[in-house]
């Protein structure tokens, strides 16, 4: 199995970031309904599922991290 993020989405294609930095190109009707930027998306071979505990994890961590910045910025 592997881990996608869903980049962008431009003219119904989703560009999906794999774990090694590179990207595949989807047509955004074969992905789960709901599919958005920031997504997360495993992909067993030969369908895609949302993982919503990792992206609710990943939203944490980047809200985390604004507040440190911010806190951090503050400071200057």
């Amino acid at each position: 199995m592997e881990k996608l993020i869903v980049d962008r989405i431009e003219e119904g294609i989703a560009v999906l970031e794999k774990e090694d930095m590179t990207h595949m190109y989807v047509k955004l009707c074969e992905l789960p309904a709901g599919t958005k930027e920031g997504s997360v998306l495993i992909f067993d071979g030969t369908s895609y599922a949302v993982d919503t505990e990792e992206e609710e994890m990943r939203r944490k961590r980047m809200l985390e991290l604004q507040s440190r910045l911010s806190k951090s910025s503050k400071k200057d």
